[in-house]
C-alpha cells in the first residue's frame, strides 16, 4: 500500500505546530538578551553621569580653594603690598635688563642648591610667609607660589622646578583673567609639589592694575577624602585612576592610594573609550559595571579617569524577577501568532502558489522560438550545460502537493526559456563579433592618424641654440576616442603642436577626429599663423558639421615654437590652458592665462575669428598640452583630479626623463580615481626647449 504525503496547507500546519516552541525560547532569550543590553546601556549613562558628578564636584572643589585664596589675599595685605613693591622695583629698571637677568637666573636654577640666596629671596619674604600661613590652614594645597607682573617668581613655599613662569600655559591663562576670576587646570604630576595634582591659577591685582599671578597645586588625593561618599553599603565606588592604570584614590574603606592598579583589560576599554564610556570590570572574583570619564582637555592627553561603578548583580537582579512573567505572556503570544500564521499563510502563499501554476502555463503556451544555428563555444555550452541540468532537478521534484505540480509547469516554461536564450546568445554573439571588428579596424585606423615618431627641430646636423623635445600620452575612455594631437613641421627651426578634444567620446568622435586629421594637413599654408590657422580649420569644420546636421565641436589648442628666433605663440579655442614652466627656475608651473579668452570652440560660429599670443621662448621652457579627461577625472569621493593636482604633477615630473613625464603624471591620475578605466579620453602632449648645440649621430 501507497503511503500518500499529506498536501500543503497540512504540512503548513505540522510546520507550525512544531516550531510554536521555538519562538517561545528564542524570543525568551533574544528578550533577556536585548533587555540586559538595554539595562546595561541605560544603568551606564547613569554610572557616566556620576562620574561625571564627581569630576564637577573635585573642579569645584579646586575653584572653592581658588575663592578661599583670593579672600585670603584680600584679607591679608601683606602679599600683595609685597608684589607691590616687587613690581615698582621691576619698573625701575631697564626692562631689558630685567628679561636678559630673569634668563640668566632661569637657566642656572635647576642646578642651584635650596641654599641659594636667590632661592632663598623667593622662600624668606613677607609673601612667602603669608603663603605657608594659607597652606598651613589649608592642608589639601600641596605648593602655592606667586609672580610678579612678568612672570618673574617672587614667593613660594619651597623650591620650584624654575624660575621663569611667564612661559607657562598657566601663568598666561591667569594673566588673561580679569579680577576674580579662578582658572583650574587638568588633573597631572606636579613636578615641584611632587604629588598628583589640580593647578588653580588666581590674578593678582593692585586695585585695577594687574599685580602678578598665584598657583596652587591642590592635592587630588586630599581634596577626595573631604568628598562625602556613602553608596558603600549598596556595593558602589568612586575612584580616580592615572593613565598608566593605577588608583589614586577611591572611597572604599580602608584604600592606600597607588598601591593597588585596575586590570590591563579594562584600562585598555577605557584609554580607547573616548571621553566617556562604560566598561566591564572584573575584581576578586565580583563583576562590576563601570562608568568613565576622562580628565583633561578635549582631544589631549588624559591627565586621568574619574570611574564610579556597582555590582553587576544589582543591575541583573531586576531582569529576573520580571523574567518569569514575560516567558508566560510570550507563550500565549506564540500561540495567537501561530493562528494568525496559518490564516496568513493561506490567504498569502497557498493561493499566490496556484496564481503562478497559471501563471506558468499561459507563459509556456504564448512562447514562440525561431530556430537557429547554435555556436560552438566552450562558455556558452557551460552554461547551457547548467542550467539542463537545473532542470533536470526541477522534473525530479516528487513531493506529492502543489509544489510538485507548479514544478512540473515550471520544467516546460523553463525548457522552452532555456532554448530561446540559447538562440538569443548565438544571435547576439554574431552581432557582437561583428561590432568588435569594426571597431578594432576603427582603432587602427585611428592610432595611424596620431604621429608615430617626433620631428627633430632643428635637424640633428645643424647647431642651434634651442632644440625641441616631444612626448605624448594617449589613451581612449573606449576602443576609440574623440581626442587628438598632431605635430607640424614648419620648417627646419619651427614646429607645431595641435591638441584637440571632440565633443564626447566614442565612434562618432573618432570620426570627427579623421575629419580633423584631413583638414589640419590641408591647413598647413596657414599654419605659421596660429589665430588663422584655427580660423582655417574652424571654416571648413562648420561646413562639414552644417551638411550632416549634427550638433557637434571641437576644443583645440594650437602652439607655435620657434628655436630660431626665441619666440613661441599659440591661439586657442576653447581649450584648457596648458601648463608652463621653466626648469631650474624654482617656480611651479602656471597656466598660459589666467582669464579664459572669448574664443569659441571649433565648428559652432563659421566666421570665428581666432587671436595669435606671442611670447618669448628660453631655453628650459616645459610646456604641458592637456585634455579634460584628466582635470576632470574623479576619486571614490566625487572630488575632482583639477588643474592644482596636475601642476603639481608636472612640477614632481620634471626631475625624470622627458619620454617618461606625460605616462608619470596619467599614472599619477590613474592612483587619484583609484581605477584604471576613465570616463574620458585622456591627451597629454609635453614640449622642451631644451638646450642646443649639434646631436652627433650614432656611430659618427
Amino acid at each position: 500500500m501507497r503511503f500518500h504525503l499529506p498536501g500543503l496547507r497540512g504540512k503548513f500546519v505540522a510546520a507550525l505546530l512544531i516550531a510554536a516552541a521555538v519562538p517561545l525560547v528564542v524570543g525568551l532569550i533574544v528578550l533577556e538578551t536585548i533587555a540586559y543590553r538595554g539595562m546595561v546601556r541605560e544603568r551606564g549613562k547613569m554610572h557616566q553621569m556620576e562620574a561625571l558628578t564627581l569630576v564637577q564636584a573635585i573642579q569645584q572643589a579646586s575653584n572653592e580653594e581658588g575663592k578661599l585664596f583670593a579672600t585670603w589675599q584680600d584679607a591679608d595685605a601683606a602679599l600683595v603690598e609685597f608684589l607691590t613693591a616687587k613690581n615698582r622695583e621691576l619698573s625701575s629698571r631697564d626692562i631689558r635688563e630685567v628679561r636678559e637677568e630673569t634668563r640668566s637666573i632661569d637657566a642656572s636654577w635647576p642646578s642651584w642648591d635650596v641654599n641659594e640666596p636667590r632661592i632663598q629671596a623667593t622662600i624668606r619674604n613677607r609673601g612667602a610667609d603669608s603663603l605657608r600661613e594659607f597652606l598651613a590652614i589649608h592642608p589639601e594645597v600641596a605648593e602655592a607660589l606667586v609672580t610678579d607682573k612678568e612672570g618673574r617668581l617672587v614667593a613660594t613655599n619651597e623650591k620650584t622646578s624654575d624660575y621663569d613662569q611667564a612661559d607657562e600655559a598657566w601663568w598666561q591663562k591667569g594673566r588673561a583673567l580679569p579680577k576674580g576670576q579662578v582658572w583650574t587646570d587638568v588633573l597631572e604630576f606636579d613636578e615641584s609639589s611632587r604629588v598628583f595634582s589640580q593647578d588653580v591659577v588666581v590674578p593678582l591685582y593692585d586695585g585695577a592694575a594687574f599685580a602678578g599671578v598665584a598657583k596652587m597645586s591642590v592635592d587630588i588625593t586630599s581634596l577626595f577624602r573631604t568628598l562625602g561618599f556613602d553608596g558603600e553599603a549598596k556595593g558602589e565606588r568612586w575612584e580616580i585612576v592615572l593613565p598608566d592604570g593605577r588608583i589614586l584614590a577611591s572611597s572604599r574603606s580602608g584604600f592606600v592610594s597607588l598601591k593597588e592598579s585596575v586590570d590591563a583589560d579594562t584600562l585598555w576599554e577605557i584609554t580607547k573609550g573616548g571621553r566617556s564610556g562604560t566598561v566591564r570590570r572584573e575584581e576578586a572574583g565580583e563583576s562590576r559595571l563601570c562608568g568613565f570619564m576622562k580628565l583633561g582637555e578635549e582631544g589631549g592627553k588624559p591627565g586621568g579617569y574619574v570611574i564610579f561603578s556597582s555590582r553587576r548583580d544589582e543591575v541583573v537582579a531586576p531582569l529576573r524577577r520580571n523574567l518569569a512573567w514575560v516567558g508566560v505572556g510570550s507563550a500565549l503570544l506564540v500561540g495567537l501568532c501561530a493562528l494568525a500564521g496559518f490564516a496568513f499563510i493561506r490567504r498569502k502563499v497557498l493561493a499566490p502558489l496556484e496564481v503562478l501554476g497559471r501563471a506558468a502555463r499561459s507563459i509556456s503556451a504564448t512562447a514562440r522560438l525561431h530556430q537557429g544555428d547554435r555556436p560552438d563555444e566552450a562558455v556558452v555550452k557551460a552554461k547551457r550545460a547548467a542550467a539542463e541540468e537545473d532542470l533536470q532537478r526541477i522534473q525530479a521534484i516528487r513531493t506529492g502537493d502543489e509544489v510538485e505540480a507548479l514544478a512540473g509547469d515550471l520544467a516546460v516554461m523553463t525548457s522552452r526559456v532555456l532554448r530561446y536564450q540559447r538562440e538569443l546568445e548565438e544571435e547576439v554573439s554574431a552581432k557582437t563579433s561583428v561590432i568588435q571588428e569594426d571597431l578594432e579596424m576603427a582603432r587602427q585606423f585611428q592610432n595611424a592618424l596620431l604621429p608615430s615618431g617626433y620631428p627633430d627641430v632643428p635637424p640633428a646636423e645643424v647647431e642651434a641654440a634651442l632644440r625641441l623635445k616631444f612626448a605624448h600620452f594617449y589613451q581612449p575612455a573606449s576602443t576609440v576616442g574623440g581626442d587628438f594631437f598632431d605635430l607640424i613641421e614648419l620648417g627646419d627651426d619651427c614646429a607645431g603642436v595641435l591638441i584637440a578634444d571632440v565633443m564626447g567620446h566614442g565612434a562618432r568622435s573618432a570620426l570627427v577626429t579623421a575629419i580633423l586629421r584631413a583638414l589640419v594637413r590641408n591647413s598647413t599654408e596657414q599654419a605659421r599663423d596660429p589665430g588663422a590657422f584655427l580660423s582655417e580649420l574652424n571654416r571648413h569644420l562648420h561646413e562639414v558639421i552644417a551638411r550632416s546636421g549634427q550638433t557637434l565641436f571641437v576644443t583645440a589648442f594650437f602652439l607655435i615654437l620657434d628655436t630660431r628666433n626665441g619666440k613661441v605663440s599659440w591661439a586657442v579655442a576653447g581649450h584648457p590652458a596648458p601648463l608652463r614652466v621653466r626648469r631650474g627656475s624654482g617656480r611651479t608651473p602656471e597656466p598660459l592665462w589666467a582669464d579664459p579668452p572669448r574664443q569659441p570652440a571649433l565648428g559652432l560660429m563659421p566666421r570665428a575669428a581666432y587671436h595669435t599670443t606671442e611670447s618669448p621662448l628660453r631655453t628650459g621652457d616645459v610646456f604641458l598640452l592637456y585634455t579634460d579627461g584628466a582635470v576632470e577625472a574623479e576619486n571614490p569621493a566625487g572630488e575632482a583630479f583639477g588643474v592644482d593636482r596636475l601642476a603639481k604633477c608636472f612640477d614632481e615630473a620634471l626631475d625624470g626623463p622627458m619620454a617618461a613625464m606625460p605616462a608619470k603624471i596619467v599614472c599619477e591620475v590613474t592612483a587619484f580615481q583609484r581605477r584604471a578605466q576613465y570616463d574620458d579620453d585622456v591627451c597629454l602632449v609635453a614640449v622642451e626647449a631644451g638646450n642646443g648645440g649639434m646631436v652627433v649621430p650614432r656611430g659618427a
